[in-house]
């Protein structure tokens, strides 16, 4: 349903705490891309936390000009206490200053070091699911990103455009991920995209998304996903998507990859890529993610 509020509460928007009924790989995730067009510079992560198995993970990669010049993938990183609104997992601090409102990014390893800002653009879409250990929450929402990013360094300005997610509960098992495609993108302050197909096997097929009109949050009706691929389809460098939202309006939106972003979840191939897209006469970025399973072809 239309929103011109958040959908989500600030509570949702802190860590969580596994229920009685958690399943084993019960998990909680907050996820960054952010691009600065002007110095060409972007930031991809995700913190991910098992809080019943005690570990955590992250995946970073700092991209200038169209290459990675910084990547991290940690896979056993120790699970931070559920304790306050800021927590660290291998060197990633990551504080929330305002739940639903402002986030605060630090990192430093050797040469390459951020401090940046995201500050929302729109009221945060949540998924719609059933309050349950057993459904992940989901939180989308675009924002914008202020800082400085040190390459070398050196110290560059960062302004620009940054979307984020926020999942808690369920079971976060890449393997049974078959094969999926997500976008989001920032078009300006007064228009951002999300929009997902999951392929569960050769029978399931699931899709959902939402997007920000500079008015309303609103749910997507229809979604078509049309990715451009290389390499046997295990490398994506475009995208066209059309979409139609719950007024029933269609949005067509162009999508080209400038620098893809790959990491490995165990046997599941996660590639971020940072995109550049066209929607009528503007342009904005954001990510056109591809993820499968290894033994996929």
């Amino acid at each position: 349903m239309a929103s011109t509020t958040h959908m989500a509460s600030p509570e949702d928007d802190r860590r969580h705490r596994p229920g009685p009924t958690a399943l084993p790989l019960w998990s909680e995730s907050y996820w960054f891309p952010m691009y600065d067009p002007s110095s060409e510079i972007g930031v991809v992560l995700r913190a991910g936390m098992y809080m019943r198995r005690g570990d955590a993970n992250l995946y970073l990669f700092v991209t200038h000009k169209g290459s990675i010049v910084h990547a991290v993938a940690e896979h056993r990183a120790a699970a931070p206490p559920l304790e306050g609104d800021a927590f660290e997992v291998a060197g990633l601090r990551l504080e929330i200053e305002r739940p639903l409102e402002r986030f605060r990014l630090r990192y430093a390893a050797g040469s390459t070091a951020f401090d940046l800002r995201w500050d929302a653009m729109s009221p945060a879409y949540k998924y719609p699911t059933p309050p349950s250990d057993e459904f992940p929450g989901h939180i989308e929402q675009g924002g914008r990103v202020t800082g400085t990013v040190n390459l070398g360094g050196v110290a560059h300005a960062f302004d620009g455009a940054g979307h984020r997610d926020h999942s808690w509960g369920g079971e976060r098992d890449w393997a049974k991920f078959h094969r999926w495609t997500y976008l989001s993108g920032e078009i300006g302050n007064d228009f951002w995209f999300n929009a997902v197909r999951i392929d569960l096997g050769d029978q399931l097929d699931i899709r959902i998304g939402c997007l920000w009109d500079g008015r309303e949050l609103l749910a997507l009706q229809e979604i078509e996903i049309d990715p451009r691929t290389v390499e046997g389809g295990t490398r994506q460098t475009g995208v066209d998507v059309r979409i139609t939202d719950e007024h029933g309006q269609r949005h067509l939106i162009e999508g080209e990859v400038l620098v893809n972003c790959p990491v490995w979840m165990n046997r599941t191939a996660l590639k971020d890529a940072i995109t550049r897209y066209r929607y009528g006469g503007r342009t904005g970025y954001g990510i056109h993610e591809l993820g499968f399973v290894e033994r996929d072809p």
